[in-house]
């Protein structure tokens, strides 16, 4: 008997105590809690301790496991830790239907605490909802034997979990390897900790999807780069020009690719050098020179040159270009063109000169993309409310607003 504890306090705790003798205690806010916790209380009486709303009454109701089973599901989830220890969970487990089942709610904030006992790891891995099987992977304290069962779920999103999880073990990796699903190889490719063999088992995959997979993997060697550059479906070449490591030689190579699709990659890949970019903006078919005008590696020579194109769709690319300098932004502001004069007032670079230029444009869909322009200040703005245009007023008026509700935030 502790000898620090009140009277109440020690008849409270005492398991030999009354069930009605209890309840009469939990009448008492100091020993309310103690009452809560003892397995002794009444299902009335713990019923009517968990309409309290305090801390320790209902934390000490999710540890005891004489809490009628409604109620304890109900609130387990405000401690899932505390849950995760009460003894009841062992009777649980040898029921057919377990009452974690049927909440949700309760079995994710389970699958999400950092520290759980077996027995809740083992009824997770049994859960209907495959989402908190799912969830499970992810544990940190996940037995293998678990981790095993979890690998040849019937449902793939369990399986895609275990395949790209980093602590999987890589027999495990293996087996998955070999799995029925394309999305499970895929996520063993994703897999930052696959090893290099099972890459390249993957990479002769006769799923186009998982052949992509690989080329798009950041530890892929370029030697297995090279021979996907071969592939025979144009998606897993597009995929090698877009990986980071993917060499010079190689992208030269797909530069003369006879599918246009994988072309137009090389022309928009910033590591294609400029040899090939001044080579593709010469090619026949528009959208390759497009893309070289969008490319942000595309030297300035190469802008200027494709600022004079006749094809004004050219030039709307090189005036969307990031890396366009100004004085090419200002003189593409006088072209001809209306398309051309509005990629330019879209620009995030452009300068206040530029929109002041084009603010008085004639064309009121030039003025109206002045006003919706980051850059433009609030003295083009004030100004814009005067315009002839309808439109162009609106713009103007809800911009500054915006700005003004900003300041106040």
């Amino acid at each position: 008997m502790n000898k620090n504890l009140s009277p109440l306090e020690q008849e409270a705790i005492n398991e030999d105590t009354s069930p009605q003798r209890l309840e009469e205690l939990a009448n008492i806010p100091e020993v309310a809690h103690l009452v809560a916790a003892n397995v002794n209380s009444s299902p009335q009486t713990l019923t009517k301790l968990a309409k309290y709303d305090n801390y320790d009454i209902i934390k000490a109701l999710v540890t005891n496991p004489s809490t009628p089973t409604g109620i304890l599901v109900n609130i387990g989830g405000i401690f899932p830790q505390e849950l995760a220890n009460n003894p009841i969970i062992d009777f649980w487990l040898l029921e057919d239907s377990n009452p974690l089942f049927y909440n949700n709610k309760l079995m994710e904030k389970l699958a999400e605490t950092s520290k759980n006992p077996i027995e809740i790891l083992k009824i997770l891995a049994q859960s209907p909802n495959y989402y908190i099987r799912c969830l499970l992977v992810n544990k940190q304290n996940l037995p293998i034997n678990l981790l095993e069962k979890l690998a040849n779920d019937f449902h793939k999103q369990v399986r895609c979990s275990v395949a790209v999880n980093e602590n999987t073990p890589i027999h495990l990796l293996e087996k998955l390897a070999n799995d029925s699903d394309k999305e499970v190889r895929c996520s063993i490719v994703r897999n930052k900790k696959t090893p290099l063999n099972l890459l390249e088992k993957l990479a002769t995959d006769p799923n186009n999807d998982v052949r992509y997979s690989v080329v798009r993997n950041e530890k892929t060697p370029i030697n297995l780069l090279e021979k996907l550059a071969t592939d025979p479906n144009n998606d897993v070449r597009c995929g090698v020009v877009r990986n980071e490591k993917t060499p010079v030689n190689i992208l030269e190579k797909l530069a003369f690719d006879l599918d246009k699709k994988v072309v137009y990659n090389v022309a928009s890949d910033e590591k294609t050098p400029v040899n090939i970019l001044e080579m593709l903006a010469s090619d026949v078919d528009e959208k390759v020179v497009y893309n070289v005008a969008r490319n942000g590696k595309t030297p300035v020579s190469l802008l200027e040159k494709l600022a004079t194109n006749t094809d004004n769709n050219v030039v709307c690319n090189v005036a969307r270009n990031e890396k366009i300098p100004i004085n090419l932004l200002e003189k593409l502001a006088a072209h001809a063109d209306e398309s051309v004069r509005c990629c330019v007032a879209r620009h995030h670079n452009i300068s206040i000169d530029i929109l002041e230029r084009l603010s008085v444009d004639h064309s009121q869909k030039i003025r109206k993309r002045v006003a919706i322009n980051q850059n433009t200040p609030i003295s083009i703005l004030e100004r814009l409310l005067n315009d002839p245009n309808d439109t162009v007023r609106l713009t103007a008026r809800e911009k500054l607003k915006s700005l003004e509700n900003n300041l106040d935030e």
